[in-house]
């Protein structure tokens, strides 16, 4: 089923688009996106042991590499973007929450359906997760998109979406191995995961947003994820390994964090950006499927 899914991973992401957009009442749910990232977190971090996690201190130069696409790449081109289009409120507001967020670790997923080696990839982007629990909400605070108790409050949503999760999920992994579920069981919970959420998102902005310029947020997006894979592929080529991990780690976007933050605390129209992120990367990473 993991297969199936993987492959027809773009005619789904679109069927998910249209069912959001054909069924508004999914938005109901849309209070549940910091629980679905929660299990998505826990389902994908539980497959690994701490060992796994600490070959990442072996190839420090990995998650250096990646880490610039989160922290330079991504919201650079967020700000061009904000001046290019002249783009106002709230919409300002769901760009920073795009540009900064970190990467998905759904992108060790697509690391080892493409035959890499996983772990790498799982343990930059919780590396990037973790540090998000205090980096996210400071940067809404210093950009001027957060009060500081909207920050807090920021902070305290990802303590409990991402930073407890993995602790609990590596906790359950040093027991035996009888508690441990199955892989393929949890590649599937990742991949259906992330499928809700598409739906749940899209019901929401359908539902709630009639606010222009989406066009111009999905060219913005487009740029964004054109430039993430493009940088994570002539990392892959010039450090010649863990091609797979490079693509992916460094191309892909976390999506859930800021659609969560900006349904908790923010407009509707503040999700828009991460939301057509949700949309559009799912294709992107079809279109541009790396086999290592």
């Amino acid at each position: 089923m993991t297969g199936t899914i993987k492959k027809y991973y773009g005619a789904l992401t679109l069927l998910c688009v249209l069912t959001g957009l054909l069924f508004p009442q999914f938005s109901v749910f849309s209070g549940y996106t910091p629980l679905l990232l929660a299990l998505l977190v826990f389902s994908l971090v539980i497959e690994h042991s701490l060992e796994d996690f600490g070959r990442i201190i072996h190839h420090p130069q990995f998650l250096g590499l990646v880490s610039v696409s989160n922290f330079l790449l991504y919201p650079v081109l967020g700000f061009i973007f904000i001046k290019t289009f002249n783009f106002s409120g709230d919409i300002v507001s769901g760009i920073i929450l795009l540009s900064f967020a970190p990467s998905p670790v759904v992108a060790a997923l697509w690391t080892e359906l493409s035959g890499g080696d996983g772990t790498p990839a799982l343990s930059a982007a919780l590396t990037s997760m973790l540090l998000s629990v205090a980096v996210y909400p400071a940067v809404l605070y210093l950009m001027g998109v957060a009060s500081l108790s909207v920050a807090f409050r920021v902070f305290e949503l990802l303590v409990f979406t991402v930073f407890l999760p993995a602790v609990a999920a590596l906790i359950l992994r040093l027991e035996e191995e009888r508690f441990i579920p199955a892989r393929k069981n949890l590649n599937f919970l990742s991949a259906i995961l992330g499928l809700v959420i598409i739906v749940v998102a899209v019901a929401h902005m359908s539902g709630s947003v009639r606010s222009g310029g989406v066009m111009e947020i999905v060219l913005m997006v487009s740029v964004m994820l054109l430039a993430g894979f493009t940088y994570g592929f002539i990392l892959g080529r010039l450090m010649g390994h863990d091609g797979a991990a490079y693509v992916y780690t460094a191309g892909m976007r976390d999506g859930v964090i800021p659609v969560g933050v900006a349904l908790t605390y923010f407009s509707p129209a503040a999700a828009l950006p991460a939301t057509i992120l949700l949309v559009v990367m799912p294709v992107f990473t079809g279109i541009v499927y790396y086999k290592a």
